[in-house]
């Protein structure tokens, strides 16, 4: 099991309404093997939930969320803005105290920074959706990376809105994100493509960009493998992270 190595602050001066303010922030914590897992996906034809015909280059696509702790260690080696807090309550300065759990409240910009500074890009929101129908039969749309069972018969394989009430939102285990690895792999080998955080995906000529995946606050239909949302490439929110996808040359 991982062991975290000691954290020692670093101390930053910060210009704040004409003053310097010193803050502390933890060393980055050594990357584990899985912060850089990558998914072999073999090319193919996909029938999109829209009905096109496309095919799809092979690529590799990481295995999991985006965990805290590679973003810090890639935005600290960049030069990449540090995200808000979330402010999840229990889970204060979630950014160093989660480094299991997947990023949230960073831009599409700001991600596509980090998966460059590896060599990646983020997917294509059709790459992203052919690799979360992967062992799917017939037409994906409705389906879950796991098929068609909805998440209480199947057991709660996901992070999501729970019971599609706020109430019961924990009833998968999770009131807010969850380490990336706490759910079954799909067939393919990925995990949390449903719930836990929805992902950015790859839009470079349009400054509106489809979210995929569903999150821990989307209700059952949201995590569907067709399911997408539109925000602005330079929003932000506390329930939307990535996942990095590496060409194959």
């Amino acid at each position: 099991m991982y062991a975290p190595a000691p954290c020692f602050a670093l101390f930053l001066l910060i210009a704040c309404g004409g003053g310097d303010e010193r803050i502390s922030r933890p060393d980055p914590l050594p990357l584990t093997a899985a912060d850089t897992a990558f998914v072999q996906v073999s090319g193919g034809t996909f029938i999109t939930p829209d009905g096109d015909t496309v095919d799809i280059p092979g690529f590799r696509l990481g295995r999991y969320e985006v965990t805290n702790r590679l973003y810090y260690n890639i935005a600290c080696q960049a030069g990449i803005e540090l995200p808000p807090d979330p402010e999840f309550p229990g889970m204060d300065e979630y950014l160093f105290s989660c480094p299991d759990h997947p990023v949230v409240n960073v831009s599409m910009v700001e991600a596509a920074m980090v998966a460059s500074h590896l060599g990646g890009r983020l997917p294509t929101r059709t790459e992203w959706q052919y690799a979360a129908s992967l062992g799917l039969a017939g037409d994906i749309r409705g389906q879950y990376p796991w098929g068609r069972l909805n998440p209480p018969d199947a057991e709660y394989p996901a992070n999501y809105l729970a019971g599609d009430e706020w109430e019961t939102r924990g009833m998968d285990g999770y009131l807010w994100t969850a380490p990336v690895d706490s759910f079954p792999l799909t067939d393919a080998g990925f995990a949390c493509q449903a719930g836990n955080v929805a992902e950015w995906t790859l839009a470079p000529l349009d400054s509106v960009v489809h979210v995929c995946g569903g999150a821990w606050l989307s209700p059952a239909e949201g995590i569907t493998v067709d399911a997408s949302r539109l925000l602005a490439s330079g929003d932000r929110a506390r329930h939307i992270g990535f996942r990095i996808l590496m060409p194959i040359d």
